[in-house]
């Protein structure tokens, strides 16, 4: 079963992409199956092949095509059997290659592996953003994110950190590029749910991911999140069970931090990240119906 591991950037940030490369090392270099890294930079400029400890593929992609698009160049230039897809700004424990694959290993028919991310204590409101359990659960857990049945299924596939056996772009297609601004993953997730293929979740798989400090950070990311959620619903239809979805992990936030002392805080940036996605969602409307 060999693997590829596709690592996306457009900025060139070197300590990150060292940190992520660092902590994949040990895993890859005692990894039982054969393997392939590819590092695609989306930027209508080539850079030289930069210098990272792990040996990997540079691919230059063209920018603002959207995160779909940039997910579907990697799809298609990887040779591996499965694909795993990591963030260039997470970095990885000591048993996360293992926990992504192991599932594979012990059931042939599974087509997709996810999970969460872990966010290290920050400042004071990354900490507060954290508690809200984006990305990938944040310090709330993916488990009260997303629902987990008994057994370790869910329907959300959290593409910064997930692995897919390629055979399954041939039974769902590729990642839609009209996703230009996120919510590639929930439409991707909605397709595989549609055609009864379900999604692992191994818990032990996570990786690390820093915290948004900064208030700017947090409205841009809603922003581009409303404007998401405008395009998710007119591919889905009907989202009364995504709405739903979010109210019941809406209370896990209030349950989970009502004794803490920054509850005044996640309360208020809750409310406000609601808000503030309405606004991207108008905008994406208003922009669409000028077109």
């Amino acid at each position: 079963m060999n693997f590829s591991i596709i690592v996306i950037f457009d900025q060139l940030r070197m300590e990150k992409l060292q940190r992520l490369f660092s902590s994949m090392k040990p895993q890859l270099e005692k990894a039982k199956h054969a393997s392939e890294l590819l590092l695609l930079h989306e930027s209508d400029t080539a850079l030289p092949k930069p210098s990272l400890p792990l040996e990997f593929t540079y691919l230059n992609i063209p920018a603002k095509k959207g995160i779909a698009f940039n997910r579907n160049q990697g799809i298609k230039h990887a040779k591996g059997d499965v694909i795993i897809f990591i963030d260039d700004d997470c970095w990885v424990q000591e048993r996360w290659l293992e926990s992504l694959l192991k599932p594979f290993e012990q059931d042939k028919s599974l087509l997709a592996v996810t999970s969460g991310t872990k966010i290290p204590p920050s400042n004071f409101l990354g900490d507060c953003i954290a508690a809200l359990g984006f990305p990938g659960g944040g310090t709330l857990g993916f488990e009260k994110m997303w629902k987990v049945s008994r057994n370790g299924f869910t329907n959300h596939l959290a593409v910064g950190n997930c692995a897919l056996r390629k055979e399954i772009f041939q039974k769902v297609g590729l990642f839609d590029e009209s996703m230009v601004f996120g919510a590639e993953d929930a439409e991707f997730s909605h397709r595989l749910e549609n055609a009864g293929l379900t999604i692992k979740y191994v818990p032990e798989g996570y990786a690390f991911h820093e915290a948004r400090t900064t208030l700017n950070s947090f409205i841009r990311w809603h922003l581009r999140r409303g404007k998401a959620n405008y395009h998710f619903r007119q591919k889905i239809g009907p989202i009364r069970n995504f709405v739903k979805l979010r109210l019941w992990s809406a209370k896990n936030i209030l349950i989970q931090n009502c004794f803490n002392y920054r509850f005044p805080i996640i309360i208020s940036l809750l409310g406000f990240s609601f808000i503030i996605q309405q606004i991207g969602y108008a905008q994406a409307k208003k922009y669409e119906g000028k077109q």
